[in-house]
């Protein structure tokens, strides 16, 4: 993984990654909320029977197109922050379905608290999901003052 930001040489790519992630997901949850509670709006109230099931389809689309399109969420946009892949290139769509379904199989098992742990724990700080696909999150400002 030497051609994602070093760590240590730099850091200006990882400072509060963790802090704003807790933060962006806050602002993508409150989104994807809102939205399916306008999608329940608009089918007269039928969607409201199926509430949780929207919300899993329109969270599922709402974060692989973020990623598709910007490398990043609406949340994660708003604190700063985007994910780069090899070769600091954005997410292409192959990346950002892989990382979308790996990111929700995580949360539909106890695999998202090794996730939050790995995130503590690594250099890079980067979760299960990164791990395995050799992505890592970084300061949007970090990465752009280095180009």
């Amino acid at each position: 993984m030497t051609d994602l930001p070093d760590p240590i040489d730099q850091a200006a790519y990882y400072h509060d990654v963790n802090l704003k992630r807790l933060i962006a997901w806050f602002i993508d949850g409150v989104a994807i909320t809102f939205i399916t509670f306008l999608i329940s709006l608009f089918t007269l109230g039928i969607g409201f029977l199926f509430f949780a099931g929207i919300w899993l389809i329109v969270g599922f689309f709402y974060r692989f197109l973020g990623l598709t399109i910007h490398s990043s969420t609406m949340g994660m946009r708003i604190t700063g922050i985007e994910f780069r892949q090899r070769h600091d290139r954005p997410l292409d769509g192959l990346y950002a379905l892989l990382h979308t379904v790996g990111t929700m199989l995580a949360y539909a098992t106890s695999l998202q608290i090794v996730s939050v742990i790995l995130m503590l724990i690594t250099s890079r700080k980067q979760g299960l999901v990164d791990l395995i696909l050799a992505t890592v999150v970084v300061n949007r400002a970090a990465r752009a003052s280095s180009n």
